[in-house]
């Protein structure tokens, strides 16, 4: 890493320059956390894609996971990645949607990938990840870890796997998709972050939601962001007493 780069340094400037614009901060230098894993394959194209990304118009934090950490210093990683605004371990717990505009993983190692898959919120990234996916925040993640027809696989020796061994990486790959993890390549990423820093779509509350909301006993409904109320959805909430709510209003 060029010492005279340190994305913790142009962070903490661009925090100053902006003072209390806060939002406008945000929408011009969004906010990308990076989860990175450890993997027996494409750990340089993640660590390359992540350089390509510290000289743009983002802020970069890096979590790196505990393994990752064991066998590189904070210095190696940073040199890697171009990012020196690294999650201390002790403070990741404390992480949540509001720390993030978006989430990305450079490396989709099978591991991280099996426990996506299950949904396995005991591993810390998977839970940022459910977290920031039930928030409606941007989740997306380099493929080449779990894709073993690329050539990268085959001109490092790992291109005969069983066919059955293939279709389950496919499989689960898809799966964290249908999730709504966004499967990037890493061309994809400088207009993957820039259509993910547009306004969030209008949430569209219907009389479906109304009569669900009923049937779990609830009294009120709360909006987070823009919403569509469909006149039926205001009818039948007006019938059964049921309250809407936007988030941040009483």
């Amino acid at each position: 890493m060029d010492s005279r780069h340190s994305t913790v340094a142009e962070n903490a400037l661009l925090g100053l320059s902006y003072r209390s614009r806060t939002a406008a901060l945000n929408e011009e230098y969004p906010r990308v956390l990076v989860l990175l894993a450890g993997h027996f394959i494409g750990m340089e194209e993640g660590y390359a894609a992540l350089r390509s990304l510290s000289t743009g118009n983002v802020r970069l934090r890096l979590w790196a996971e505990d393994q990752l950490l064991g066998t590189n210093n904070a210095g190696e990683l940073a040199r890697q990645t171009g990012v020196d605004d690294l999650i201390h371990p002790g403070q990741a717990h404390k992480l949540s949607p509001a720390d993030a505009d978006t989430l990305l993983i450079p490396v989709l190692s099978l591991s991280l990938l099996s426990r996506l898959v299950q949904l396995d919120t005991g591993h810390p990234f998977v839970r940022l990840i459910v977290e920031n996916l039930c928030a409606g925040k941007p989740v997306g993640a380099l493929t080449l870890g779990a894709e073993p027809e690329h050539y990268r696989w085959s001109e490092q020796g790992l291109s005969q796997a069983s066919p059955l061994l293939k279709e389950k990486m496919r499989s689960m790959v898809t799966e964290i998709s249908d999730y709504g993890i966004r499967l990037l390549a890493p061309s994809d990423l400088g207009s993957w972050l820039s259509s993910s820093n547009e306004p969030p779509r209008k949430q569209v509350l219907t009389e479906e939601d109304i009569i669900a909301a009923l049937k779990l006993g609830r009294t009120s409904i709360t909006l987070n962001g823009p919403a569509v109320i469909t006149p039926l959805a205001r009818d039948t909430a007006r019938q059964y007493g049921i309250e809407i709510k936007q988030a941040g209003f009483e």
